[in-house]
């Protein structure tokens, strides 16, 4: 039993951590949603290209799969509610009848945070869900 534990403990360490399969990625193009007042748009992608460049990534080529950012908040009395969200959108192809191709997301993660410094506080969620990404990729590939 104990080496049966033991197993189990050992091989569950070879794989990844992450639910998503994120192996051969490289190309990305990004796509910024942007549903407030207190961020910019071309800043947040000034950020992250520069974050995901300096990881490997590479921007600009066609076909490439797509990154979504999605920012939305709700101001509530003295702060606001902040979903922010990151997403990877591609062309797949399903197994049901007809092998239906789709766009899909293949990689999908969220903060729900309180902002009571709103920029800051989503630009800190930000820098934490890509490099949550960049980890992930590196651990798959």
């Amino acid at each position: 039993m104990q080496k049966l534990l033991l197993i189990l403990l050992f091989t569950s360490q070879i794989f990844s951590a992450s639910i998503y399969t994120l192996d051969n990625i490289r190309d990305l193009n990004l796509y910024i949603d942007n549903q407030t007042d207190f961020m910019d748009k071309k800043e947040i992608k000034k950020l992250l290209t520069k974050k995901l460049e300096k990881s490997g990534f590479v921007f600009g080529q066609t076909d490439a799969l797509i990154l979504v950012i999605k920012i939305k908040a709700l101001e509530i009395e003295e702060s606001m509610a902040i979903h922010v969200s990151i997403g990877l959108g591609e062309e797949v192809v399903t197994r049901r009848k007809d092998n239906i191709e789709t766009f899909s997301y293949t990689y999908i993660e969220s903060k729900f945070i309180e902002g009571y410094e709103p920029k800051e506080d989503t630009t800190e969620a930000l820098n934490s869900l890509v490099d949550d990404f960049i980890a992930a990729h590196k651990d798959d590939n």
